[in-house]
């Protein structure tokens, strides 16, 4: 709140900014309440109220515990978790987390819940966000933000969702107010702020990293600037960012209870050792500076896992070696211009032009000092997240990785309301209302904000053939196809085949009459052949020919009976190797790290199947390498190695590419299979 205001204005400001942050949540609400779960949500959830309860934090270390926290403490006490079991692999491990949640526990019940919290989560640091707002640039400016973070689709979506993303852009944002505070005052409350506000964003994602870089890097300037003034100037301003640094690190020791073990008693359950984990690293920088962190103990050995996790999937990218962006399937790397584009065809064109008028109309020299660093924080925040997501080879998570970007344009659109107000004219506060009219004209018959793209993207409906993202989808359209379930395939006792990726936990525990392709690796339909009701997302209506994928082939025999925005459901008989393919590589994994492995010449035929099928399928290759090398046979290993590399279909990523080198390069001096050791598939990550 600014000084020098009466207590009736002050009052009337908080109530405004409640307003709308209510506003927002009760958007989130109205375009969210046909959603399920995301497919990860479980994974945090059951994962926080093990925090909770237990202080171990062996589940999910993939992610910091800040929403994870929240959303355990959320659940009531009746919910059911069980002695942890012996965790081998990620896979294994989502399996454990996702029995717990649909079989032991009352999954809508926990689904109420988890919104409940997270709607009062996330609605506090919005209205944080607002309050540092108003000290720094003034109530019209605030609540201009707010008003951009309401109606902003994706914001919305994420509201209610126990994920780390929006955690992250909301801390990150509280903390560049914050740090626009601190660098205009030098104040220690201001330093004792910023310093939680850091804390929180480094306990909200991994990836929160490169928002406190350029958060950091505008508090160095801030110290540099004061050295002009002399060196006591400069060392107290250093001192105060250092014990802000420092505060910050210890508010991420607290989340994790002020231990380096994940385990009350010591121990690190995690799904994979920690010294396995670090050494799946490819990137040398990486491995290095992750292993000297955890030998020095620098960081929770949970934080540090974890880290290696996000380096391993976000910036080595796991494999991806594919990204659809504008209906092109880019090979190789992202381009450039990716996620730009993602945040362009995600965010309504008229809060895009808010927020630019907003930046166009910004008189530098007449904002407050605390105005002018909070803006500069931002912008430094939000340079080096997107510098870091262009870097990295992962382009999967879609918007939901730009979040912070989407939250940050709100500070200048909250420019184009603050100017209007400043000119005391009717229409000039007229004209700054109408980018949020339209905003809410364009989007407020949207009945699935997560699925919302702007008109530049053909719009939800159309947006399947220009992206491919989990931007589109992440698994929440499973109540309607329970509902379709219920009215037409029980009646007609027929089977229920999926494409589409729910949790096959959630279907067996809702005992439907779903059943997998495949149901082990002794499977000898070869040719796929299957009848009963399919789902399929809308990108399997377009042709993938990297993939082997054409639609007019593969969903040959099948009408289209129904379509639930993203998905699509399918009736009819149909042969379907490559699917059938993808189950078969399912259940060999399954095979192998849940189960114990074994019978490895069984593994190899069903893996000779998927390739046959699927050339370019690495995960798929590196598995049948390994079995032949178990097997005894070294040329057969080479050549299952090799395969991906020969193929033309689609191009390996640079990394895997370099692993799959390295392993021919062994083979080719080997003599011995049972001294070579076998590769990491990156798949598992």
């Amino acid at each position: 709140m600014a000084p020098g205001q009466t207590a009736t204005s002050r009052v009337a400001g908080i109530v405004l900014l409640l307003v709308l942050v209510l506003a927002g949540i009760a958007r989130s609400h109205w375009g969210t309440r046909s959603d399920s779960f995301t497919i990860d949500e479980p994974w945090h959830v059951v994962a926080g109220v093990s925090y909770v309860r237990t202080g171990d934090f062996r589940l999910n270390p993939e992610h910091p515990p800040l929403v994870k926290l929240a959303a355990g403490a959320g659940q009531s006490r009746d919910f059911v978790l069980p002695p942890f079991a012996p965790l081998v692999e990620k896979s294994q491990e989502r399996d454990w987390v996702e029995d717990v949640l649909f079989f032991k526990n009352d999954a809508a019940a926990v689904q109420r819940a988890t919104r409940l919290s997270l709607w009062a989560f996330h609605g506090a640091l919005v209205f944080a966000l607002g309050l540092l707002l108003w000290r720094a640039l003034g109530l019209a400016w605030a609540a201009g933000s707010l008003a951009f973070l309401a109606l902003e689709p994706s914001v919305a979506a994420h509201l209610p969702v126990a994920m780390t993303d929006l955690p992250l852009a909301l801390t990150l944002a509280v903390a560049v107010a914050c740090a626009g505070l601190l660098l205009s005052t030098w104040q220690w409350r201001w330093v004792l702020a910023a310093g939680v506000a850091l804390g929180l964003v480094l306990g909200s994602k991994h990836s929160g990293l490169a928002g406190v870089a350029g958060v950091g890097a505008v508090l160095v300037v801030g110290v540099l600037a004061g050295w002009r003034e002399g060196w006591a100037e400069g060392v107290r301003r250093l001192g105060r960012v250092a014990a802000a640094g420092v505060l910050g690190v210890a508010v991420l020791w607290a989340m994790y209870g002020f231990r380096f073990h994940a385990g009350p008693d010591g121990s690190d359950g995690f799904n994979r050792a920690m010294a396995d984990k670090v050494a799946d690293l490819n990137i040398p920088h990486w491995r290095l500076a992750i292993g000297v962190a955890d030998e020095a103990r620098l960081l929770p050995r949970a934080y540090l896992w974890g880290l290696s996790d996000t380096v391993r999937a976000g910036v080595e990218g796991r494999g991806q070696s594919a990204h659809f962006v504008w209906g092109v399937n880019h090979m190789g790397a992202p381009p450039w211009f990716t996620w730009p584009s993602i945040v362009v065809a995600k965010v309504p064109l008229g809060l895009l032009a808010m927020s630019l008028l907003g930046l166009l109309l910004l008189r530098w020299k007449s904002l407050p000092p605390a105005g002018r660093w909070l803006l500069a924080a931002g912008a430094g925040a939000g340079l080096v997240h997107l510098a870091a997501l262009m870097s990295g080879q992962g382009t999967y998570g879609g918007i939901r990785h730009a979040l912070p970007l989407v939250v940050l344009l709100a500070l200048p659109a909250g420019a184009l309301v603050a100017f209007a107000w400043r000119q005391a004219s009717a229409a000039w506060r007229a004209a700054a209302l109408v980018p949020l009219a339209a905003a809410l004209v364009m989007t407020f018959g949207e009945p699935r904000l997560w699925e919302y793209h702007n008109e530049l993207a053909g719009g939800s409906e159309g947006a399947y053939r220009q992206f491919g993202n989990e931007g589109l989808d992440l698994g929440q359209r499973w109540h309607e196809i329970k509902a379709f379930h219920d009215a037409v395939i029980v009646p007609e006792g027929a089977t229920l085949y999926s494409d589409y990726w729910f949790m096959e936990e959630q279907a067996i525990a809702a005992r439907t009459n779903y059943r997998r392709k495949v149901d082990s690796i002794d499977d000898t339909n070869i040719a796929g052949v299957y009848e009963g009701y399919f789902i399929y997302p809308m990108m399997s209506t377009l042709p993938w020919p990297e993939w082997g994928w054409d639609p007019a082939v593969g969903l040959a025999g099948l009408e289209q009976v129904k379509r639930l925005g993203f998905v699509a459901v399918y009736k009819g008989r149909r042969e379907d190797p490559l699917g059938r393919a993808g189950d078969v590589y399912g259940r060999v994994l399954e095979h192998l790290y849940r189960r114990g492995g074994g019978r490895d010449e069984v593994v190899a035929a069903r893996l000779q199947e998927v390739v046959a099928i699927a050339p370019f399928h690495v995960g798929a290759a590196i598995e049948l390498g390994n079995a032949q090398l178990r097997l005894g046979d070294l040329d057969a290993a080479r050549a299952a190695y090799q395969l991906p590399l020969d193929q033309q279909m689609m191009p390996v990523e640079p990394l895997a590419k370099a692993q799959l080198e390295a392993q021919l390069a062994r083979l080719d001096t080997a003599t011995d299979p049972a001294t070579v050791p076998p590769l990491r598939n990156p798949w598992m990550e």
